[in-house]
């Protein structure tokens, strides 16, 4: 019984000098001031939102920068359908102007503004045509398939050099209107000039 009590304090001594010394390796704990976690969890929430904070402001500079880049590319395609239309427009207008020309200067040789305005009447119907004007070297007009211009000078409606052209050309924006001038040539010098004005079709 004896032993028995020995054996017991031994190892309650034994249990008394390791808590002892935990104790010991963690006294600076209990010399932490109760605020200082406050603190912690202040910066740390400061941290938090700062983080968040300039997260959203990187996500919303790369959607910006990606609104403009698309952007960018929207106008370039656009410009590039544009032109490339353009170019399939020139062709077209082109050879159907050529085939004008000829029409409109066998009728004008024998003074038969009728059929010319016949042809003229055929083609203002045509998708987008506003309207189509034959003038003459003296800048009248002979022909016109808006009556309201009849007794109109050329130069009231349409600028100098456009009616200068000596071949077949297609201005793109001319008043806010694209149109075909079409020189009507004889033996040896124009005699005439058709324009076509179109309204600007939209991509």
């Amino acid at each position: 019984m004896a032993d028995r009590n020995k054996q017991n304090q031994n190892e309650q001594s034994k249990a008394d000098t390791f808590f002892s010394m935990f104790d010991g390796k963690f006294e600076w704990f209990d010399k932490i001031p109760a605020q200082l976690p406050t603190k912690y969890i202040a910066v740390l929430v400061g941290l938090i939102v700062l983080l968040f904070a300039w997260k959203t402001i990187a996500v919303s500079k790369v959607e910006s920068n990606m609104a403009k880049k698309l952007e960018h590319e929207r106008v370039l395609i656009t410009q590039q359908a544009r032109e490339y239309a353009d170019q399939q427009y020139i062709k077209e207008e082109e050879r159907f102007g050529q085939v004008l020309s000829w029409a409109v200067r066998s009728e004008l040789i024998r003074n038969n503004l009728d059929q010319i305005d016949q042809y003229l009447s055929e083609i203002v119907k045509m998708r987008d045509t506003e309207r189509v004007v034959l003038i003459n070297e003296e800048g009248q007009l002979l022909v016109s398939t808006d009556k309201r211009l009849e007794e109109a000078k050329a130069a009231e409606l349409y600028p100098k050099e456009i009616l200068g052209l000596q071949k077949i050309s297609v201005k793109s924006d001319v008043d806010g209107k694209k149109i075909l001038v079409i020189p009507v040539m004889g033996l040896n010098k124009k005699i005439a000039t058709v324009v076509v004005s179109y309204n600007l079709a939209k991509l």
